[in-house]
């Protein structure tokens, strides 16, 4: 985890289980966050030389850009090098030549994202990230949720076949069950499988980790309270992945299922189909997006922004992490190598230190709350979504988070699932209409109230944090309201079972 090194063969499970996970832990709680981030500076510079050296399309990219790798020698020059992202290399080069060496053989395995056009990216992996996977998830499991001396049942929520998500989390959990007495289930996004398996097997197991995106565990967690599953009883702990939520949504529905700890009970993380786990929740991070939720000043003073973002740290060393006009740029040596590259993701980087003062300064007694957990001087990055994930309506980018904002109320926790599509329409005098369905809670029906006022939660909410909506409201006026429309639980037209939420709808539906 530490090495400045990338090897280009090795055994993956062997190195694993040499790796001295409690030498880490103690780096971490010493180390400051200068050693971290001048770490993972050499980390950058090392994989940029060996990619523009072994990787044929980035030493193509280079070229093309007039970029001599032999004049990259400080990580101010590095910052020079011409950013990579979608458009302009991974869909500008074969598959082949954007891997190391120009092999896909060197890789273990791939998997696929669907793309934001609905078109299949494939995403190779070699054996030294997915003995860095595990590296990293045995942190997590080890120091939140207590794995080391509690028998764990580890439940596995995401799809599962030729996608990331399952296959990046059964790999690295399977690997650190081997060294602690824990059992993987990896059932996929099936509620009722679920929930069978809960009720069959956690008699024989002090704890459950449920792992998953957040509203499907979410449902689980709800479906299984109606069918008296007691989870208070069950020690459960949650891992959330891919989804944004509030603080009020994330206390709401751990207290609806009996759990009364959200720290060392929840952890979010934070990845993607190119570079897997990049950045999690630590109790430290999790205190501060609940400050900067209630909080416009800490807001504006970290952000820049009146929307609150979701908070995670994250080693320089794995991966490097730049902000370029607040959106995050990644390096990071993966299975196919990425220099610089832009996923426009829509966020910024914050030092621990700047984090620490700001919560020092407005919760003095805030180290009573992670008193028993371990706090680690690595930066935080707060991200708000992909920033090319938006509708632009009259003008005004509207982004899925701002609608996660409006329907993460309490009044609607019960009523909602929290899944939304949205897409641009056109009214028969071609007027620009903003359309947002929206999924409802099993049994819950469909009223004309609950319309009106889920629309004035939504269309006030905009006006709030998005000061480009706002501007087009007050020269459009009553075309700026969106319109809603509520769909019973599941429905096969835009809640079809077991696919994973698509916020915008390119086309009318």
């Amino acid at each position: 985890m530490s090495s400045h090194q990338i090897k280009k063969s090795g055994s993956t499970v062997a190195d694993y289980f040499k790796f001295d996970i409690n030498a880490l832990e103690k780096q971490l709680e010493i180390k400051n966050e200068i050693y971290w981030q001048n770490a993972g500076e050499k980390k950058a510079l090392v994989v940029f030389h060996q990619a523009a050296k072994r990787v044929p399309a980035y030493k193509d990219f280079l070229k093309k850009h007039q970029i001599n790798p032999n004049k990259i020698i400080t990580i101010t020059d590095f910052k020079s090098v011409p950013t990579t992202d979608k458009k302009n290399y991974t869909s500008a080069y074969p598959l082949n030549l954007r891997s190391w060496d120009g092999k896909l053989s060197t890789n273990k395995i791939t998997a696929s994202s669907s793309g934001t056009s609905g078109n299949p990216n494939y995403w190779p992996r070699s054996g030294e990230q997915e003995y860095e996977a595990a590296v990293v998830h045995e942190l997590l499991y080890k120091n939140f949720f207590n794995i080391a001396k509690k028998h764990s049942l580890i439940i596995i929520g995401f799809p599962m076949g030729v996608y990331v998500s399952g296959m990046a989390t059964v790999l690295p959990s399977w690997m650190v069950a081997q060294k602690y007495n824990a059992t993987i289930l990896s059932v996929g996004n099936n509620k009722p499988e679920v929930l069978k398996a809960i009720k069959t097997l956690s008699n024989f197991y002090e704890q459950i980790i449920f792992i998953g995106h957040p509203f499907f565990i979410k449902d689980v967690l709800e479906t299984g309270k109606s069918e008296h599953i007691n989870w208070g009883k069950l020690n459960l702990k949650v891992m959330f992945c891919s989804e944004g939520f509030s603080e009020i949504w994330r206390e709401r529905v751990l207290e609806n299922a009996g759990i009364k700890n959200k720290i060392g009970s929840s952890l979010s993380t934070y990845g993607s189909s190119e570079m897997l786990l990049m950045a999690y929740e630590t109790p430290i991070s999790i205190v501060l997006k609940e400050l900067a939720e209630n909080n416009s000043e800490i807001r504006k003073k970290l952000f820049s922004r009146e929307h609150s973002p979701s908070i995670f740290q994250y080693n320089p060393t794995s991966r490097y992490i730049e902000e370029i006009k607040k959106e995050l740029i990644f390096t990071s040596q993966s299975g196919i190598p990425l220099i610089r590259f832009n996923m426009h993701d829509s966020g910024v980087v914050v030092s621990f230190s700047k984090a620490a003062d700001t919560i020092n300064k407005n919760s003095p007694t805030w180290k009573g709350k992670i008193k028993n957990w371990p706090i680690w001087q690595l930066p935080l990055v707060a991200l708000w979504g992909r920033s090319d994930h938006t509708i632009i309506f009259y003008a005004a980018n509207i982004y899925p988070e701002h609608i996660h904002a409006a329907l993460h109320q309490k009044q609607f926790l019960n009523k909602l699932t929290g899944k939304f599509t949205m897409h641009k329409g056109l009214y028969k005098n071609f007027d620009e209409s903003l359309k947002i369905n929206i999924e409802l809670r099993p049994k819950i029906r469909i009223t004309g109230s609950l319309t009106k006022e889920i629309r004035e939660i939504i269309f006030n909410k905009l006006k709030q944090i998005n000061s480009e909506f706002a501007d087009a409201n007050s020269r459009f006026g009553k075309k700026t309201i969106p319109k809603i429309k509520l769909w019973t639980y599941q429905h096969p037209y835009y809640f079809k079972v077991g696919l994973k939420p698509k916020y915008i709808q390119k086309t009318n539906a």
